[in-house]
This record gives C-alpha cells, structure tokens and sequence, in this order.
C-alpha cells in the first residue's frame, strides 16, 4: 500500500512539474473571439449563439470585431498582442477568413502557454505561434462538432469554428478536433533594423486614434542611445514629420509628433491628440522610417 502511495505521488509530481503534461491545465470556460464582422450586421451575435447552444456555461470575451476587412496580418498581430493577457485554458475563436468556402483548411491548435486557437489555416495564428510556440496542431474533421443542420459555403464561424471552440471549451481535447498537421500556414515578417541612423520597421497596427505600434523593440531603440526630449524623424516614402521622443503622449504639445515605448514594448509613432496615421499616410503593414540624426 506505502509503494502504490508512493509511485501515485510520484506521478502526480513528474505530471506536474513536466511542460508536456497536457491534461493539467484543463479549458476555463472563456472564449475569447476576435473577428473582421464588423458589429453592424447579426454576424457577431449568430456566432455568439451557436457556441451558447452547445456550452450555455461559456463566458464570451469580445477582443475586436473591427479587424479591417479581410486583413490576416493585422488580425494576426491583434490576436498575439491581446492573447499573452489572458489565463491558461482560454479557447481563443479568430475569423478573418477571405477563403471562407475555399480548400483552406479550418484547424485548432494548442500553443505551449496552454491555449487554445480555433480557426482558419491562413496564416492568422502566426504571430501567436511566434510568440507563445506551437504544441500541437489539428484539423478540424470531427463531424459531431460542426452544426448538425448544415454547413454553409459562407459563414464557416457559425458552422464550424464557433461549435469547435465551445466543445474545447467544455473540456473536449484538441485531438478530437481531427487529424495531426505538420505544417501550417505561417507568413513572414520583416525584422527591424538600425543602421546607425535610421530605424526600418513595419506599421503592425494603426489603431482608432491614428496612433502606428510598429515592431520596433525598446531593446533596440534603448541600445541606439534614444532618450527623452530627443528630437527624431518620421518617414513613410516620400511623406516626413519631425517627432520627440519622450515617455507620454502629453510631453509634447497638442498637435506635435511623438514617439513612446508603448504598452507592448515597442516603439509607437504618435500624434498628440491628432491622427498620426492621417498625416503620414499610414496603415499596417507599410514600412515606416525613424531617423536619429539627432543622435550623430
């Protein structure tokens, strides 16, 4: 009896203490989704009630439903930057699914945080697998999960992502989902750079005040010598401001260019109280130009 207590205890702590263990965090019961509907149309709210009917208990967290239009990247990029907040276990719903209807396939995936990823297989989880590692990947083939009165050509987050992420969520394994992938569909980003002069890096998001949160690190822009009241340069081709670089928003005066280590800790080009992705010309995924001749 003593030898079974002690073998039981042992397991219970290698289960614990292994990364690979994958039945120790369980689903919570968030669905947290994140989509391109807009909130104008019933969209929202019939993807909301097919995950309702099959897990009434499921809490729903709405991340955007304003992705533009048909734009993986940038709905990639949101869905990394919102998912490191959230708890182990949390089913995450992405939609932005221009091939909605198409060979692409639908898929669910567990990243190595212990989340969970239902949705397209179009690149929209990239940055969350270059973020948080991917642990395992699955199609989604299970025919007892999808909506029993049909599958449409169109509405795919109704019919099979939606019912997909509310059986996760009341505790089904990924597994179930379907077969093993071993490769998804990943896009590139390009990587930041300073040359000695000027930072190259890409607009990852333009949010609603006109603000541009680029991948520029703090590590980088730290290792240049950048401190506040620097004065610097914003470029987009042939469109150029000056800005400072300062810690708030409202270090300069209202109308100015400012550039902050955002939230995120990376550069973000601002204007204070006044769109800066307006006057540049801006939008995600542009190539944007930071230079430090102040610096030299």
């Amino acid at each position: 009896m003593q030898r079974r207590i002690m073998l039981f205890s042992l397991s219970v702590f290698l289960c614990l203490s292994s990364l690979s263990c994958g039945d120790v965090i369980k689903p919570n019961g968030i669905i947290a989704m994140l989509t391109d509907y807009g909130t104008g149309d019933s969209y929202v709210g019939a993807l909301s009630g097919a995950i309702l009917r099959i897990n009434p208990k499921a809490r729903l967290v709405n991340i955007t439903h304003e992705v533009p239009s048909y734009d993986i990247q940038e709905g990639s990029y949101l869905l990394a930057s919102a998912a490191g907040e959230f708890p182990a276990g949390t089913v995450f719903l992405a939609i932005v699914d221009p091939g909605v209807g198409s060979s692409r396939r639908p898929i669910a995936i567990e990243t190595k945080d212990d989340k969970f990823f239902v949705g397209p297989d179009n690149g929209i989880f990239s940055d969350v697998i270059r973020t948080f590692g991917l642990k395992r990947a699955h199609s989604i083939d299970n025919v007892s999960w999808i909506r029993k009165s049909g599958v449409s050509m169109t509405f795919h987050g109704r019919d099979i992502f939606g019912p997909t992420a509310a059986h996760i969520s009341k505790g089904a394994k990924v597994e179930e989902a379907g077969k093993v992938i071993d490769k998804l569909v990943i896009f590139a980003r390009p990587d930041p750079v300073y040359d000695g002069a000027n930072f190259r890096g890409q607009v990852m998001h333009r949010d609603h005040y006109g603000n541009l949160l680029t991948n520029i690190p703090a590590e980088m822009a730290a290792k240049a010598g950048l401190k506040n009241g620097m004065d610097l340069t914003v470029r987009n081709g042939l469109i150029m401001a000056g800005a400072t670089f300062e810690n708030r928003y409202s270090a300069v005066d209202s109308g100015r260019f400012v550039i902050v280590v955002n939230s995120q800790g990376r550069l973000e080009i601002a204007r204070n109280m006044a769109s800066a992705g307006d006057s540049l010309r801006v939008r995600a995924g542009d190539e944007i130009v930071i230079g430090t001749t102040s610096l030299r």
